[in-house]
């Protein structure tokens, strides 16, 4: 959780080293790129960020890579769309065309792993979802 908490704070993201061609990709050549937090075992999603930049040697490491036992990517900068956390039963119903399970049937968004590909109306089923978190976390109301 704490890398998202400095993630948040910073504004800078590394993946798994697995998933740097796959970022750099989709960051030149989609619309935009927006990353869906969820800290493993949590349950929830921790928030939204869109890619603002591509994974580049140029990034300032984030200081949680350090702690880290694995490889990771370049590291890339992010714009937080949405930071208030939304526990996983406020999104099951949402289905991920991208992640088909044994029976070809659609998992729900809250099923995936590091860098797992979201479509389009599951992501933006999830954002619309933390985004009226967000507001009612702030004392909005129930505005989107």
């Amino acid at each position: 959780m704490q890398n998202v908490i400095e993630a948040q704070r910073d504004g800078v993201w590394a993946t798994q080293e697995k998933n740097t061609e796959m970022f750099v990709e989709a960051f030149h050549n989609c619309r935009s790129v927006v990353l869906l937090f969820s800290v493993n075992k949590s349950m929830a999603f921790q928030g939204a960020a869109v890619m603002t930049s591509p994974p580049s040697a140029t990034v300032p490491q984030p200081a949680f890579c350090k702690k880290l036992k694995w490889p990771t990517s370049p590291p890339f900068r992010i714009r937080w769309i949405c930071t208030t956390s939304v526990h996983f039963k406020f999104v099951g119903h949402l289905r991920n065309m991208y992640n088909p399970n044994d029976d070809g049937e659609p998992h729900a968004v809250l099923v995936g792993k590091d860098g797992q590909e979201v479509s389009t109306s599951a992501g933006e089923g999830v954002v619309e979802i933390l985004r009226a978190r967000d507001g009612e976390a702030r004392g909005e109301g129930n505005r989107p």
